[in-house]
């Protein structure tokens, strides 16, 4: 079983609470288990997978990928609130 912890910081608990919820439908792969925690300054996620390395890597990519607009999106809409 291959297993990794993912820390990320957030600006504030609305944004981890969102990006959490952005993020469930990725845990639909069945070796592939996530399990995450908003926190009020960061996002924490713990996956293991019970497959081949190079899939759960590519996964991660995937998961990655998605954090990335997700946050990018909340903190684009953020800004344009704040004006």
């Amino acid at each position: 079983m291959i297993r990794a912890r993912l820390r990320l910081a957030v600006q504030n608990p609305g944004m981890a609470r969102s990006v959490m919820k952005a993020l469930e439908p990725d845990n639909q792969v069945p070796q592939l288990k996530i399990v995450g925690e908003a926190k009020s300054s960061y996002l924490e996620f713990v996956m293991k997978f019970n497959g081949k390395v190079e899939t759960f890597i590519s996964t991660l990519d995937d998961m990655l990928r998605c954090l990335q607009v997700a946050m990018e999106t909340l903190d684009t809409i953020e800004r344009r609130d704040s004006r």
